[in-house]
């Protein structure tokens, strides 16, 4: 993703640690058919939970489902979005076995993959080559990446969630991204947020765990300033609605890209109190 590289106040160095026990490494060769339970996560079925889906741009070439989970108790409200870049692989899978996961309380919107042609492609942007990140708060008379952008801003206005989590990739600037490789990564395994309100403590208690080799395959780095035209920045300056982009380093194993996406929502979640 293209993000300029001014640092928020609250900087954790990025250091790698080893990816020994991280992750089941030797998965089926089919990302598609991975489970939840394939991973060592702590997402294993302890809760009674329901679960149910409705369209967003029914009828049209866009059209995506949202799958949303219920706990049996009142809690709050989040909101993934997943795969808004759809080579951004390991976002999209991981939002895909988010859906296979259970609650004990609130509810959690997922959209995965948010871009379906670029994922189904193995591409970055939607049919009409534009980039839907880039994009917000969109049109719904525009261009598909504008209807898609509307669609999706529209669900979190309605929805209001205490947080939206928006899983990403990191990859060279635009510019530079076929003639660098799909591997090379500006970003590294981060987190991007346009305002710390609210979010603050969430935020340095995963960089902290990170740090500490508690969390992820290494520690996190934190930037801000997400570009204009972001589902980060306008949702957040718009709606008030804070968000938390992830990022995950391409140069590890997609199982490991994965794993980590994975313990991050199950950090959010339990802070929230949903796990």
């Amino acid at each position: 993703m293209k993000w300029r590289s001014a640092m928020l106040v609250l900087v954790v160095p990025v250091l790698w640690l080893s990816l020994a026990g991280c992750g089941k490494q030797e998965l089926d060769a089919d990302p598609e058919q991975w489970r939840l339970d394939d991973f060592e996560s702590c997402f294993e079925a302890r809760f009674n939970t329901d679960k149910e889906e409705y369209l967003l741009l029914e009828g049209t070439k866009e059209e995506n489902t949202v799958r949303i989970l219920r706990g049996k108790k009142d809690g709050p409200t989040l909101y993934i979005v997943a795969g808004v870049h759809g080579d951004e692989t390991a976002g999209w899978l991981a939002g895909n076995l988010l859906k296979q996961a259970t609650l004990k309380a609130g509810t959690l919107y997922i959209l995965s993959p948010a871009n379906t042609y670029g994922a189904g492609q193995d591409r970055r942007k939607t049919e009409s080559g534009r980039d839907l990140n880039r994009n917000f708060p969109g049109n719904s008379d525009g261009w598909d990446a504008e209807r898609i952008a509307a669609s999706i801003y529209g669900d979190i206005r309605d929805k209001q969630p205490e947080l939206v989590l928006d899983l990403h990739e990191a990859v060279a600037k635009e510019d530079d991204y076929e003639a660098l490789g799909a591997n090379y990564d500006a970003l590294g395994n981060s987190l991007i947020c346009q305002s710390l309100d609210g979010i603050g403590e969430l935020v340095l208690d995963a960089l902290l765990s990170s740090e500490a080799g508690e969390l992820c395959s290494g520690a996190l780095a934190l930037y801000g300033l997400p570009p204009t035209g972001s589902l980060n920045r306008v949702v957040t300056e718009e709606l008030g609605i804070p968000v938390i982009t992830v990022e995950t380093l391409r140069a590890e194993p997609l199982t490991q890209r994965v794993q980590n996406q994975l313990e991050l929502a199950e950090f959010v979640l339990k802070h929230y109190g949903m796990r």
